[in-house]
């Protein structure tokens, strides 16, 4: 029995969730390229492709790992570096961190402007999927 029961866990280990990069319902932008959410999430632009301010709101779960990875194929340790070099010198500032999906959807759903990623399977009515990364 043991002998079936560490390869199945460690299968259900390794599938990872699909991420959803969401937005308010009500905003105007709907659909971004992965570019362009890597602009925004890394502070290199502050307003989405149709000048409106774009408010980026990160995870402090372990999908925040897994969003930067998927977004732009570095470790998490690499963003934070970049982070830290970025603040050192002013230019621009981290985007806001919450603890979980339940208080992404609440600020995504309460401001127009933001962005934000959650766990696809917890995507409701009230926000619109910009892009899913597997």
């Amino acid at each position: 029995m043991r002998k079936y029961l560490v390869p199945l866990l460690l299968v259900a280990l390794s599938v990872q969730a699909e991420v959803a990069v969401i937005a308010n319902a009500k905003s105007n932008v709907t659909t971004l390229s992965a570019k362009q959410i890597q602009d925004i999430f890394l502070g290199r632009t502050r307003s989405f492709p149709n000048e409106k301010f774009a408010l980026p709101i990160d995870q402090s779960s372990p999908l925040r790992a897994e969003f930067y990875q998927r977004l732009t194929g570095r470790p998490i340790e690499q963003i934070n570096a970049y982070w830290a070099r970025i603040l050192f010198t002013g230019q621009a500032s981290p985007p806001l961190q919450l603890p979980d999906d339940a208080a992404v959807l609440k600020m995504v759903r309460e401001n127009e402007g933001a962005i934000g990623y959650i766990n696809k399977s917890h995507v409701e009515a009230s926000v619109r999927v910009l892009l899913t990364l597997p």
